[in-house]
């Protein structure tokens, strides 16, 4: 009969052997659970399928017929080559004053926005794209009612911008500038918001050329809740995309005027799609958002904003406005809660 025994030199190789087996299992299961891991269901304060409207007021401060309403929802979180993408929805209509119209009971308008947006989980706009539709209410048509308007991210600190407007179409280039928060390689460190387009509303009869107040939705504003947790010191400095470029008025065609030389010039494009602002984290309060009082986070800012409130978790629940002469002290943007539309009509005081 042979001899059954091993030798120490075999032993040692079957122990180095099963290891080596172990080794290679358990780092195909760690892979396995990584590849499997669940994409997030969060993101920039949003759970996906939330919904959150937003409305001006108080009613008694409103213009003849005015009115303005903002929404936006989290569709999905989707993995694109190892980089989480969240898309959103949004939507916004006003009532107001036609662009140069002096006859404010018979010259009013409803303008309604609908867009999707993309972004990276650093809040990042990697595609915007957005429909404009105005009414007039008389039943005639016209070349320039309804404009469609693309931002892509190419990479590289760059966008291409997308123009259609009735039967014609551009595109262009868009260089986005560097700041001291700035990462292209993220890439990080841009938000999208308009503040400066809120003195636009209603029967307002303030030049806003290619300001478009769809992008005042506070909804775009709780997008940087997580960098402003994350500053070192109360303040800092925020890049905010300013997605217009569209002459407000779509009774005047776009190649009119300078806007197409406007379009084309990279110099004037840094200064007309971005703005720097200062943004400041103050105190914690007890703010009245409608039927509801919410402890709150006081953010100050600039730029047609006084003061806007975020609750811990990262929602906007209301945005009061500068005062100006077409802005009451006491005119806001506030968050509305669903139970409430039903109400809305019966009490104006909720507004």
């Amino acid at each position: 009969m042979k001899n059954l025994a091993r030798s120490p030199d075999a032993a040692h190789q079957g122990a180095a052997i099963l290891l080596t087996v172990a080794a290679i299992l358990i780092a195909a299961a760690v892979g396995s659970a990584a590849a499997q891991a669940p994409v997030p269901t969060r993101a920039l304060s949003f759970e996906i399928g939330e919904h959150r409207t937003y409305r001006i007021g108080p009613a008694e401060s409103l213009g003849l017929g005015e009115s303005a309403e903002w929404s936006i929802a989290l569709r999905s979180i989707v993995d694109e080559n190892g980089q989480y993408v969240a898309n959103f929805e949004f939507d916004h209509e006003r009532f107001e004053v036609i662009p140069g119209s002096f006859d404010p009971a018979g010259g009013m308008m409803i303008v309604n926005v609908q867009g999707r947006l993309r972004t990276n989980l650093a809040g990042f706009p990697l595609w915007l794209e957005y429909t404009q539709d105005f009414d007039v209410g008389s039943g005639e048509s016209f070349d320039n009612g309804r404009r469609m308007i693309r931002f892509v991210y190419e990479g590289n600190g760059r966008y291409r911008k997308f123009v259609q407007a009735g039967r014609k179409d551009w595109d262009f280039k868009i260089g986005v500038p560097k700041y001291k928060h700035m990462d292209f390689d993220g890439p990080k460190g841009l938000y999208l918001y308009m503040p400066t387009s809120i003195a636009c509303l209603g029967t307002s009869r303030d030049t806003c050329t290619e300001q478009e107040p769809a992008f005042a939705n506070p909804g775009f504003l709780s997008m940087m809740a997580a960098a402003l947790e994350e500053m070192e010191d109360s303040k800092r400095e925020f890049m905010f995309f300013l997605p217009g470029g569209l002459g407000e008025s779509p009774f005047m065609p776009l190649t009119s005027g300078d806007w197409l030389s406007r379009e084309r010039s990279q110099v004037s494009n840094m200064k007309r799609y971005f703005e720097i602002m200062k943004v400041e984290l103050g105190t914690s309060w007890d703010v009245d958002v409608g039927p509801k009082r919410i402890h709150a986070w006081e953010v100050d800012m600039c730029c047609g904003i006084d003061q806007a409130y975020i609750e811990p978790g990262g929602r906007v629940v209301r945005v009061n406005l500068d005062t100006t002469y077409t802005n009451s002290d006491e005119r806001y943007i506030r968050l509305v809660f669903p139970f409430e539309d039903f109400m809305l009509n019966e009490d104006p005081v909720l507004r």
